[in-house]
Order: C-alpha cells, then sequence, then structure tokens
C-alpha cells in the first residue's frame, strides 16, 4: 500500500485524490472481491490504475487485505465519503 496507494490514498488509507479507504462509503463495491476487482482492473475513468500486472498476484492480494483491515475504522481528519455506503 505504501509503495503505490499512499500517493493517492493518502497515509492510512484516510483519502486524498483518491477516496476515503476508511470509512463506510465506496465507489465500486466493498467486497473482498469487489476491492480486489478494483486493485487489479482498476477504473481509468475515474483515475483508479489497474495494479494488477505492475503488482502481480500476491502483492495484489496483500494490498487487498490492507485495505481490509483499514475499512470501517473512520480515521480522523479522512476525506468526506464518496459513493455508496456498504451494508
Amino acid at each position: 500500500f505504501s509503495a503505490t496507494c499512499v500517493t493517492c490514498h493518502a497515509e492510512g488509507g484516510k483519502g486524498n485524490i483518491g477516496p476515503n479507504l476508511t470509512d463506510d462509503f465506496w465507489i465500486h463495491g466493498a467486497k473482498p472481491d469487489d476491492i480486489y476487482n478494483t486493485v487489479k482492473n482498476g477504473f481509468l475513468e475515474k483515475q483508479m490504475p489497474a495494479w494488477g500486472k505492475q503488482l502481480g498476484e500476491a502483492k495484489t492480494r496483500s494490498v487487498v487485505a490492507y485495505v481490509l483491515t483499514i475499512k470501517g475504522t473512520n480515521v480522523a481528519g479522512g476525506k468526506p465519503p464518496q459513493g455508496d455506503k456498504a451494508p
């Protein structure tokens, strides 16, 4: 996460250019498979690059695992919610 994601999602995932990953609101889905597909395949129309080829399978899964650990932690000073509230 710190090598590829922090530029857009900030330290701890609180959001910068990219959305806050610590709240309960998600643009492309909050389920593990949704997050995996977002990291792997990206959404270029929303400035989210596809990281799957650069990271490889193991690192992609590690990034997803990290995102799942910070999801719902609501870090103080985080970017305001974007997307839909996860069930």
